[in-house]
């Protein structure tokens, strides 16, 4: 597909097989992480808005890499997921800010992620599996709230904010204040590293 030709017919079919391959994926990961923020319509929208991105940007996909099946398939829904991701940062670029984190908070979680300095630090892939499982064990409200701000991260940024009409729409979602949502997040975040924290030893064990 990366290879495609518009007018070409092979092009055309390697198309829809893409399409109805990772379909389905796709619109359940933008009904999960942004129908908050979308609606039902905005989400039907947005996953036809990434395949029409993905179709003229697949040459930007890295497809020489030799891989399995499985491993293709993980890469092409996480570059869709990604291309989802850009659009709807895309729609609410400029707009007003608001923090997810007040300086008080900031230092908290700081100092609930200080470990012990001569500690062996664990792999990556272990850290991430623990967060997964870890994240499953988090109420409705607190999954909610993370899918909702982590969309907006950014690792360069000590301050952490997202688009106020995204916050507006969230606390109309969950029926929750800014200001709960804020807590809400923290209370996720310290339970998450005290998940990891306490299972990491398990874990290094196996």
């Amino acid at each position: 597909m990366a290879d495609h030709e518009p007018d070409s017919s092979e092009a055309r079919d390697a198309w829809s097989l893409f399409y109805i391959r990772h379909h389905q994926f796709l619109a359940r990961v933008c009904a999960s992480r942004h129908g908050y923020l979308l609606g039902l319509a905005g989400v039907k929208d947005l996953v036809q808005d990434a395949f029409i991105n993905a179709f003229n940007g697949a040459h930007t996909f890295d497809h020489a890499e030799q891989c399995g099946a499985p491993e293709q398939e993980l890469k092409c829904r996480g570059w869709l997921v990604a291309i989802v991701q850009n659009l709807v940062r895309d729609r609410y670029r400029g707009q007003p800010e608001v923090r997810l984190a007040d300086d008080a908070d900031l230092e908290l979680l700081a100092g609930a992620s200080d470990g012990d300095p001569d500690q062996i630090p664990a792999p990556e892939s272990v850290r991430l599996r623990l967060l997964k499982s870890g994240f499953g064990l988090l109420s409705d409200a607190e999954q909610t709230v993370l899918r909702a701000t982590m969309l907006w991260r950014q690792a360069d940024r000590q301050h952490q904010r997202m688009p106020e009409s995204a916050m507006q729409q969230l606390s109309k979602e969950i029926g929750k204040s800014p200001d709960t949502i804020r807590q809400v997040r923290l209370r996720a975040l310290r339970k998450l590293e005290k998940y990891v924290n306490d299972n990491m030893d398990n874990e290094k064990a196996n």
